[in-house]
């Protein structure tokens, strides 16, 4: 039973018990019993649901001309609703029901990022009383999450922040919160490499040195000339590679499948593979696709997510560039390669957020995924491509 639930029925009971009860010894009742809750430690179960019922249900049980007691004295009863009590309402217990409210449309991997922070935030909170907080006290909160952090990592944090504040403001829990503008402006720039045209030129050379028949081939193949992420990559499945009528070939990057899950709904895409970008070999690639349709083999990458990525950051890159290999050039620096590369080409911010799966307010990504669209990101790519020499058979 929902402890709120609890605590009303125990004011209901006592009341229709001893009608004649004075103010007084309705409070020194329901305080013993609270005690008895509060015991139990949950106090998101307790607050969950007090803050609405305590209003409604016991001022309608509770009628103040039974008292002999004042009607001021019902202050100190309704004051255990958290946004009135004396208690401090911490932001552990904001945290907790902000997830109970919110959990729910949360993707595991981003609901234990949230609950993470919250545990971070938690910590060096403390039992401050997010009633009272002031600017002072999150710039406070800031600097000591900047002492041991980047910037971007604290940037990141306190955008949980602001969602439970604000979230608390919205449900009556808060009447201000003091958030805005708290994120850091400077020195957020992010320090993961690109690699140069012949670093990827390279990589993609060695990753042709092994067999049609291996998955680490196109693990590094496909993510040269896509600039898809390491987990994107390694969930797709023989039915997300697709030829059109046109005759491009893409892949399409989505969450349908038992434990498939992409960064956001922006990040489900088509993204055409260019033939000859780099010496990626496509007649190749799908004779591997039809090689594991064949054998029953639903999903095409041959080993799991974290090993493929400690391959490749710690064996295949290093061994690939060789004396050019830099600390900071892994997997995901494909993407920010590709990324520049369009900039480079002067690829429009719509063709190229569309092969990256960025959100951005400036593109209809609903419609992206139709023949016309995809034939056209196709083409870009082939001219994105092409000044490069494609880079064939460097070592």
């Amino acid at each position: 039973m929902d402890a709120s639930e609890l605590l009303s029925g125990v004011v209901r009971a006592f009341h229709l018990e001893t009608p004649d009860a004075t103010w007084q010894e309705l409070k020194e009742r329901f305080r013993a019993v609270s005690v008895e809750v509060l015991a139990g430690g949950d106090t998101a179960q307790l607050w969950g649901s007090l803050h609405t019922v305590a209003y409604g249900r016991v001022d309608s049980l509770v009628r103040p001309q039974r008292f002999a007691g004042t009607v001021s004295a019902s202050q100190s009863v309704l004051g255990l609703s958290p946004s009135q009590s004396g208690q401090a309402l911490t932001f552990e217990t904001l945290s907790a029901l902000y997830l109970k409210d919110r959990s729910g449309g949360q993707k595991a991997s981003t609901l234990s990022t949230t609950k993470f922070t919250h545990g971070v935030l938690i910590e060096l909170l403390g039992e401050l009383d997010m009633r009272n907080h002031t600017r002072a006290d999150l710039v406070g909160l800031r600097d000591a999450l900047a002492a041991t952090r980047k910037p971007s990592t604290v940037n990141q944090m306190l955008m949980k922040l602001s969602a439970v504040l604000n979230w608390a403001v919205e449900n009556g829990h808060l009447e201000k919160s003091y958030d805005k503008k708290l994120k850091f402006t400077k020195g957020i720039e992010s320090t993961r490499k690109a690699f140069s045209q012949d670093q990827v030129g390279k990589l993609v050379a060695y990753a042709n040195t092994f067999p049609e028949t291996s998955w680490k081939r196109w693990l590094l193949s496909l993510g040269a000339i896509t600039g898809a992420r390491l987990n994107e990559i390694s969930q797709l499945t023989v039915t997300d590679i697709q030829t059109l009528g046109s005759g491009v070939t893409a892949i399409h990057i989505n969450e349908a499948g038992e434990g498939k899950s992409i960064k956001n709904k922006r990040s489900e895409r088509m993204v055409p593979l260019t033939d000859g970008a780099y010496g990626f070999d496509l007649a190749a690639f799908l004779r591997y696709v039809d090689s594991c349709r064949f054998s029953g083999t639903e999903a095409l990458a041959q080993i799991g997510y974290r090993p493929a990525g400690e391959w490749a950051n710690q064996q295949a890159i290093p061994e690939a560039l060789g004396g050019s290999y830099q600390r900071g050039l892994v997997f995901h620096s494909l993407r920010h390669s590709l990324v520049s590369l369009m900039q480079e080409r002067g690829v429009p911010t719509t063709h190229a957020q569309a092969v990256m799966g960025h959100a951005t307010r400036t593109i209809t990504f609903d419609v992206y995924g139709s023949g016309v669209i995809v034939e056209t990101v196709a083409e870009m790519l082939k001219g994105v491509f092409t000044p490069t020499e494609t880079l064939q058979g460097q070592q």
